[in-house]
C-alpha cells in the first residue's frame, strides 16, 4: 500500500473538457438487489469523471423555486436526473436533493446541492453504490458569476498538480428543469465525496479531535500552505477544521489534510468573498501567508518544488477554456505574479519563514 501512495504522488496532467453528446432514447433504471459484487463497478461519480474529452450534460428536473426559498432547512426533496451516455442512450433516475454548504445558502441564489440517488437504481445501470453526487453552482445566474464558479473549479484543478491527494472535480453543463420547462442552463462541477476520497486512498476520514500543526505530515501541510498563497486564500485553519479534511493515510503516521472549498479565494474573486476578522489584509485579491512555524529551509525547498511545476500549473490555467478570454488571461498573471515572487530567493525568505530565532 506504501507504493502505492507513493506512486500516486507522481503527477498526472489534467484534460480540460469541451465536448458534448448527442441525445438519443433512454434508459430508465429498475429497483433490484444490490450484491457485493458491486464494489466493483464505477460510481456514478467515477462514470462522470472518467469523460476526460468531454462535457458531460446534466438535466436536473425539480422545483427550484422550493430549493431556493427553503434552502437554509436542507430538507430533501423529489427531482429526476438524466443525462446521455457515450453510446447515444438517455440515463434517468428518480433522485432526492437538498441544499448543501454554509455561507453560500446565506449569500446565493443557488446554493451548492447534494443528490442522491437509490443504490437500486444505480445497480440496475451497471454503477457501483455509492450514491451520492455533490454539485457547486454558480452564486447567481449572468456570466460573471459563472466565471467565479470555473474559477473555483480552476482552483481543484491546480491542487491536482501540487499533490495526487486531491478531492477529483468534474466540470458540467447543467440545465435546471421544472415542469417540463428549461428555467436555467449554466455550469457547475462536481465534487468527490470524502468517503470517496478515504476509500480511494485507503485512507480513514477523521471527524473528531483536537487538530494541531505539529500533528500533520508536514510536507502536506506545507504543500497547502503554499497552494492557499498562491490563489490568494484565507479561508481554512487547521485548529477549526475549517475546510480542510483530515485523513490517516497507510505510509504516513501523521495527519494528511485536504484542501476544499475556494470560493473565498483571490484566484476566484466572488463579490461575497471578504478576509476574516483575523486576517490583517482589506481584500481577498491581497495575498497572505498562514504558515507557521515555516524553517528558511522548507520555506526555499517548498518554493523549488512550486516551481517545478510551474510549467503544469500555467498551462492548466491556459487550458481552461470555458473561462472568458479576460478572466482567463487574469487568472494567468495573478499566478504568474507567485512565481515571480518564488524565483526571488530573499523575498521568499521575507514572506514565509517564520520559525522562532530565523527571523
Amino acid at each position: 500500500m506504501d507504493m502505492k501512495l507513493n506512486m500516486m504522488h507522481k503527477l498526472a496532467p489534467l484534460s480540460i473538457v469541451l465536448g458534448c453528446i448527442l441525445p438519443t432514447p433512454f434508459l430508465r433504471a429498475q429497483n433490484t438487489e444490490i450484491s457485493g459484487e458491486d464494489a466493483t463497478l464505477p460510481s456514478l461519480f467515477e462514470y462522470f469523471h472518467q469523460q476526460l474529452d468531454s462535457l458531460p450534460k446534466l438535466k436536473i428536473d425539480t422545483d427550484w423555486g422550493q430549493l431556493i426559498r427553503t434552502k437554509q432547512e436542507e430538507a430533501y426533496q423529489p427531482a429526476v436526473m438524466s443525462f446521455y451516455k457515450p453510446d447515444g442512450n438517455q440515463v434517468e433516475l428518480d433522485v432526492k436533493l437538498r441544499a448543501r454548504g454554509n455561507a453560500r445558502k446565506k449569500v446565493c441564489q443557488f446554493p451548492p446541492i447534494k443528490v442522491k440517488a437509490t443504490k437500486q437504481q444505480l445497480k440496475a445501470l451497471g454503477y457501483g453504490p455509492e450514491n451520492k453526487l455533490k454539485l457547486v453552482l454558480p452564486c447567481q445566474l449572468g456570466k460573471n458569476h459563472e466565471d467565479c464558479l470555473l474559477r473555483e473549479a480552476l482552483a481543484y484543478q491546480l491542487y491536482e498538480q501540487i499533490d495526487s491527494v486531491h478531492f477529483k472535480t468534474k466540470i458540467v453543463e447543467l440545465q435546471g428543469w421544472q415542469n417540463e420547462n428549461e428555467k436555467y442552463s449554466f455550469y457547475a462541477f462536481l465534487v468527490e465525496d470524502k468517503e470517496a476520497l478515504a476509500s480511494r486512498l485507503g485512507g480513514r476520514l477523521l471527524y473528531q479531535g483536537k487538530m494541531r500543526v505539529a500533528s500533520m505530515e508536514r510536507s502536506f501541510y506545507l504543500k497547502i500552505c503554499f497552494f492557499q498563497y498562491m490563489i490568494a486564500n484565507t479561508d481554512w485553519s487547521v485548529a477549526s477544521r475549517h475546510n480542510l479534511q483530515f485523513l490517516q493515510l497507510p505510509g504516513y503516521p501523521r495527519v494528511v489534510a485536504v484542501p476544499y472549498d475556494f470560493d473565498y479565494a483571490g484566484l476566484v474573486s466572488t463579490h461575497y468573498a471578504i478576509p476574516g476578522s483575523t486576517i490583517p489584509i482589506e481584500d481577498v485579491s491581497e495575498r497572505y501567508f498562514q504558515g507557521e512555524n515555516v524553517t528558511e529551509q522548507e520555506a526555499l525547498e517548498c518554493s523549488q518544488y512550486f516551481l517545478s511545476r510551474k510549467e503544469q500549473i500555467l498551462q492548466c490555467c491556459r487550458s481552461m477554456n470555458l473561462l472568458r478570454e479576460r478572466s482567463k488571461e487574469s487568472s494567468w498573471k495573478y499566478l504568474v505574479e507567485f512565481f515571480d515572487l518564488l524565483e526571488n530567493e530573499p523575498l521568499v525568505i521575507e514572506t514565509f519563514v517564520n520559525a522562532p530565532g530565523e527571523d
